[in-house]
């Protein structure tokens, strides 16, 4: 019963209208009063202000310039013995296997590999069987989004949607809630193989922006993007995008380029940069 009245409640709330009001407010200049809210919010998340760039809180201009910010480089080493990396701080939700073009959502709730990526049957066979690990970001995570491991961005898949809150409650009790939300996926071709990042926006998500082509435009049917003869080429750690406040990224790899690193479990806090699929290890005969 408490799932039903949680689905209704947020489908009859205007959560896309709220996201939209909200982008609003946290990219205004507002003086005296974004200095208090950057404030208020440093003293309610505990931020490590000793890990930033920028020192100096007077330079954000607005709320998300702050929100945003940028990290020192050593605040987050690049593992380089690992096949390839977090791509965000947050805190693991799943990472499992790809079964029947299935991921796990929560306990007894599961989700379409081909529905996640667009609906392109072509996509959703490159990682059929793969492995996938979706990270949660939280209003006090680093919220710039990096590259796991060295490639070439070959296409991107804008999927509008709602914006549907993306925590532990709602992941637990909403059906289907990473194919509902708004989300852009970002194929890239690599040395061992196809790998693709999916930026998922929810509730209060101002913006999610990526490095090669700015803030993504809201619309009401599916783009997609071919961006091979562009040449766009990353390495691991590159930041590639960002979210303005919290969300999800899900990572999709597979099989063959390694498995998940053992220490990526659910409910697991997690550092960009940090070991996410293990090297192949080869057996020998």
């Amino acid at each position: 019963m408490f799932g039903f009245i949680l689905k209704l409640f947020e489908y009859l709330t205007p959560l896309s209208t709220l996201t939209f009001l909200s982008a609003k407010l946290t990219d205004a200049k507002l003086g005296k009063v974004t200095q208090w809210l950057i404030a208020k919010f440093i003293a309610t998340f505990h931020i490590n202000l000793e890990e930033i760039a920028e020192p100096d809180l007077t330079k954000y201009e607005t709320f998300n310039d702050f929100f945003v910010r940028k990290l020192k480089p050593e605040a987050r080493p690049i593992n380089q013995e690992c096949t390839g990396v977090c791509p965000v701080d947050g805190t693991v939700g799943q990472a499992d296997a790809i079964k029947a073009g299935r991921l796990i959502q929560a306990k007894g709730i599961d989700y379409s590999l081909k529905a996640l990526v667009g609906g392109n049957p072509d996509d959703a066979a490159l990682f059929d069987a793969g492995n996938f690990a979706c990270i949660y970001l939280s209003p006090a995570n680093y919220h710039r989004i990096h590259m796991p491991v060295d490639g070439k961005l070959l296409r991107t898949i804008h999927v509008p949607g709602r914006h549907f809150p993306v925590g532990k409650r709602n992941v637990s009790y909403m059906d289907d809630l990473f194919t509902k939300n708004e989300r852009l996926v970002c194929i890239f071709e690599t040395a061992k193989g196809p790998m693709a990042v999916i930026m998922v926006g929810a509730a209060l998500v101002g913006s999610i922006a990526t490095v090669w082509d700015g803030t993504v435009v809201r619309r009401s049917g599916i783009e997609v993007k071919d961006y091979q003869s562009q040449d766009l080429r990353f390495k691991r750690g590159d930041e590639i995008g960002l979210f303005k406040y919290g969300s999800t990224v899900i990572t999709l790899w597979p099989k063959s380029m390694g498995a998940i690193e053992e220490a990526i479990t659910p409910d697991t806090p997690v550092k960009m940069g940090q070991p996410l699929i293990a090297q192949v290890r080869l057996t020998q005969a």
